[in-house]
């Protein structure tokens, strides 16, 4: 599946191994490469969808091409679907911080 992107820091995160956004940790940053590696791999919308340890849920707006992805430390990412005859296209679009406390 295309990628997009409606927020540049996720565009660099996803493109340049050096980008380190200032308010990510290494494991969030390591867990949303795990997710495109896997969009760039799916053939299918439901390939993601599917995979568990994506943690990918309909989101709340109840939409059926909308879904988020939640990271380990509780981090939102918003996906849209686009799906057309020829292919299919996630956009990732800006990120929701809903940080779990640090314990």
């Amino acid at each position: 599946m295309e990628q997009e992107y409606l927020d540049e820091g996720l565009r660099r995160l996803a493109r340049d191994p050096e980008f380190r956004p200032a308010d990510w940790n290494d494991r969030e940053i390591r867990d949303f490469r795990r997710l495109i590696q896997c969009v760039r791999a799916a053939h299918v919308e439901t390939d993601l969808r599917n995979m568990r340890s994506l943690r990918i849920e309909p989101d709340h707006s109840g939409d059926p091409t909308r879904a988020r992805a939640t990271l380990s430390s509780g981090r939102v990412i918003d996906l849209t679907f686009k799906i057309s005859d020829d292919d299919g296209a996630v956009v990732f679009g800006v990120l929701a911080v809903e940080m779990e406390p640090q314990r």
